[in-house]
């Protein structure tokens, strides 16, 4: 939930200056996917616009963002106990695809998704260890093959893109038989059909294999894939402190895993972040990368700007924008002035990053369509 209200504060940002109506791509992992599902629900199973976005969709989201447990063990209630029985200790991620429909009215299919902007739903494949993407018109990944036309729910690829390693597991789906291709690695084009290696595939967050959705839409030395300037959105906590036992973390909503789950994550996120920075500095692709923590004072000292103190009055204290770090990750329901919190994080730090690192090279951009 922290990363969802963050990334509706970048979107509030862009909103407010009519930038949705240039978004092209889209990609997203965990928290990114739940938020975007669930954003496309809210507009029809259509990407909204800037208005619509700042006078239905974000209102209602809000309201259910704060109203509504999406997932915690305790929160399911006696009936839960008895729909899912079994499923709580061994598919929590089927459950979780549920309440999402339940919950969230994530009802639509893969296939009802618009043209524009695309969007890429990353999990993590179990058995071949690569990134699993799910979209409109394609599922798969090059060791397994690909799909040209998915059968799925919206809900299940959230779901499998937010299914945190052993406090939520896997998402195990039922293949389709037919329609299989073999691609080329290097330009993802169809090379031969091809029979999949398995009846069902076993998908774990996103995450697990890359956490900021970078891959489909930046490599490193070459040109950015689908878009012209990227606005990479970078709502992980910090590391969390070791538990002994992850999973009772779930009865309270935390989605704890594994110490070296958390270790791992931390590292991937890290050189990626680098490698993206890097290519910006570089000047080889546009774009920037919010990262949640950092106040504008923050990023005043990164880049040298000055501002009168008074000024600092205007945005969140620095210890706001810790204490909205430290939210910890889990499916429950955030009180209003938690969302405010978080949400104003994200507006501020996407203004404030925009502004001082590409407000040119942005404005430019943007008019590409």
């Amino acid at each position: 939930m922290r990363a969802a209200v963050f990334h509706l504060g970048v979107l509030r940002r862009l909103a407010n200056e009519e930038r949705l109506e240039h978004v092209a791509q889209i990609s997203t992992v965990s928290g990114g996917s739940l938020v975007t599902a669930a954003i496309f629900s809210a507009s029809g199973m259509q990407w909204p616009s800037s208005d619509q976005f700042r006078r239905a969709v974000y209102p209602e989201l809000r309201k259910l963002i704060t109203t509504t447990d999406l997932f915690t063990v305790s929160g399911v209630g006696w009936s839960g106990l008895a729909r899912y029985n079994a499923r709580l200790l061994f598919a929590r991620a089927s459950v979780l695809a549920d309440l999402l429909k339940r919950r969230w009215g994530v009802t639509g299919y893969l296939r009802d998704l618009p043209s524009r902007p695309g969007w890429l739903i990353n999990a993590t494949c179990i058995e071949t260890g690569k990134n699993w993407r799910f979209g409109k018109r394609e599922m798969g990944d090059w060791r397994f093959g690909r799909h040209y036309d998915p059968p799925f729910l919206m809900a299940e690829a959230a779901a499998a893109s937010a299914a945190v390693p052993y406090a939520i597991g896997a998402l195990t789906l039922k293949l389709p038989k037919e329609g299989w291709y073999r691609t080329d690695p290097a330009t993802r084009k169809p090379v031969e059909r091809s029979e999949p290696p398995a009846k069902r595939v076993r998908l774990w967050d996103g995450g697990a294999y890359e956490n900021l959705g970078l891959e489909a839409l930046f490599k490193p030395q070459r040109p950015l894939i689908g878009c012209n300037f990227l606005i990479c959105s970078d709502a992980s906590g910090p590391l969390p402190p070791a538990r002994r036992f992850p999973l009772l973390g779930l009865v309270r909503g935390h989605l704890a895993s594994p110490r070296l789950f958390d270790i791992a994550s931390e590292q991937i996120r890290s050189l990626r972040s680098r490698m993206l920075v890097d290519a910006l500095e570089r000047g080889d692709v546009e774009g920037v990368l919010l990262r949640m923590g950092n106040s504008v004072r923050d990023l005043d000292l990164k880049t040298g700007r000055t501002r009168e103190a008074e000024q600092y009055d205007h945005f969140q204290e620095d210890r706001e924008t810790l204490l909205a770090l430290r939210h910890p990750t889990d499916l429950k329901a955030i009180p209003k002035a938690l969302f405010d919190r978080i949400a104003r994080h994200g507006y501020e730090i996407a203004d404030a990053t925009l502004t001082a690192y590409a407000s040119k090279q942005f404005t430019r951009a943007l008019e590409w369509a």
